[in-house]
């Protein structure tokens, strides 16, 4: 047994670039939906990829849109907006009947002072998105990205039975103060899915495995040791070049 590996595609360039490649290739994709692709493609632009994807075997994994979207914030206004965003998106999801779904908590740096009113809403808000998972069977995945600590998310995965963890060390490396094998040794228990692109320490730069200083040895030998080998590892590169040598670099490693 080995992962599942997938490439992160925006579903634009998906659509209108990258389809036959991906086909020809059978690459397994992780749709990343942004907010103008809900409103500028009709539901039958994702059912007509959806099925495409579907035909050719090919597994998929959906990104949730994330852009200025936090359903645990202090303003109920913005809470309540980004609920129903959020679930307009997972509408469109469910038509490539994903294997994950992957959702940002919203957190920002500025709600630490407030971090538990901020808390309190989010668990209020993911109750929600999770109860409509659950009727779709559809699987969420929450991703770490601002969070100080795993500590921070640990109690989130505990309230909450069916949800598990999208781990990105990359976000951990730069946005965090502890380190990305403090995060996997911590959360491992509730881990679903691996982000996989690297940094050089300071920017959250999405390069190639193995171009930064991201600890992947080290987080993929955990894996091993640990058996969890039914994990999804997502290659998260911003170019085709970096994406097609982290793509290699997986496949060699598992």
């Amino acid at each position: 047994m080995k992962p599942l590996v997938l490439i992160s595609i925006p579903f634009e360039l998906l659509k209108e670039k990258y389809i036959n490649l991906v086909l020809e290739n059978a690459v397994n994709v992780e749709v990343s939906l942004k907010a103008e692709n809900l409103d500028c493609f009709t539901r039958k632009d994702f059912k007509e990829v959806a099925q495409l994807l579907k035909f050719n075997n090919l597994k998929t994994t959906v990104h949730l849109p994330f852009f200025d979207l936090s359903i645990g914030a202090l303003d109920p206004w913005i809470r309540k907006i980004s609920l129903k965003r959020i679930f307009f998106a997972i509408e469109r999801a469910r038509l490539f009947e994903p294997l994950n779904l992957i959702l940002h908590t919203g957190y920002y740096l500025e709600h630490y002072e407030r971090r538990v009113e901020w808390l309190k809403f989010f668990k209020e808000e993911l109750s929600k998105v999770l109860e409509w998972c659950q009727e779709m069977e559809l699987v969420l995945s929450l991703e770490n990205v601002f969070e100080p600590e795993p500590e921070f998310l640990k109690p989130i995965f505990e309230t909450f039975s069916g949800l598990f963890w999208c781990f990105d060390p990359a976000h951990a490396k730069v946005f965090s103060n502890k380190d990305e094998l403090y995060w996997l040794e911590v959360l491992h228990p509730f881990l679903k899915e691996v982000h996989c692109h690297d940094n050089l320490g300071q920017r959250d730069d999405h390069l190639a495995i193995g171009r930064g200083v991201i600890k992947f040895a080290e987080i993929f030998n955990f894996i091993k040791k640990n058996s969890l080998l039914e994990i999804l590892l997502t290659v998260e590169a911003h170019s085709e070049k970096d994406a097609q040598l982290s793509w290699k670099y997986l496949n060699e490693v598992f």
